[in-house]
């Protein structure tokens, strides 16, 4: 596939260029962003390596984990991370973006953002949109801590989970992260899955379609 192709496609699966032509924004993307290799496992940002640019996963898959490990997000191509860092004074990142597969990254500096943002006012709309967004998954995120039961807790979870999946988590991490006991989280398991409300293969666990949505 040509450079040109892949930008398009690329740019055609960021929220950052939404209702902009895809020969545009490709444009934009050649013109203005770095493109960096990772490895499996490899850190891109953490709290100890961090710059001022937007990241747009242009091959493979990463995850957003806390320093201690907690998974809090997949990206595949095409999503962002480092908006919400990216015009504040802090230099610290606070989380750890990590690759999950070996990836390709697309970083744009802040002073190219706001160029971008100046000239194509769609851009500045969208990034506003996607850090709206941002806000709700993190108040979901709230929700699913102050739950009333592991049931509805692990069910809030899934819910902000790309296609209500998560796939990769061990039951002790996911414990961790849904702030319950690990029995807790086994028995919401088990009761859900003969509700019929989820189905779980090792470490897969994924919603039924009767479950996608806030009851």
């Amino acid at each position: 596939m040509g450079a040109e192709k892949q930008m398009e496609q690329l740019a055609e699966h960021c929220v950052l260029f939404a209702d902009i032509p895809q020969e545009k924004a490709a444009e934009l993307l050649k013109t203005n962003a770095q493109e960096h290799s990772f490895a499996k496992g490899e850190e891109i940002y953490s709290p100890k390596h961090y710059q001022k640019s937007l990241g747009i996963i242009a091959k493979g898959k990463a995850v957003v984990e806390k320093e201690n490990g907690v998974l809090l997000n997949q990206l595949s191509v095409g999503e962002c991370f480092g908006a919400a860092a990216l015009f504040v004074p802090q230099e610290q990142y606070i989380t750890i973006v990590r690759a999950k597969t070996a990836c390709q990254v697309l970083f744009l500096s802040m002073e190219s953002m706001q160029q971008m943002m100046m000239e194509n006012p769609q851009i500045a709309f969208n990034y506003i949109r996607f850090l709206s967004g941002r806000i709700q998954f993190l108040n979901r995120k709230i929700d699913s801590f102050t739950a009333s039961s592991a049931q509805e807790t692990l069910l809030s979870y899934l819910r902000q989970q790309p296609q209500g999946i998560s796939d990769g988590v061990p039951m002790a991490k996911l414990a961790e992260l849904l702030n319950i006991g690990r029995t807790s989280l086994y028995r919401a398991v088990e009761d859900l899955q003969s509700q019929g409300k989820i189905k779980r293969e090792g470490k897969r666990i994924e919603l039924t379609d009767g479950s996608t949505s806030e009851e």
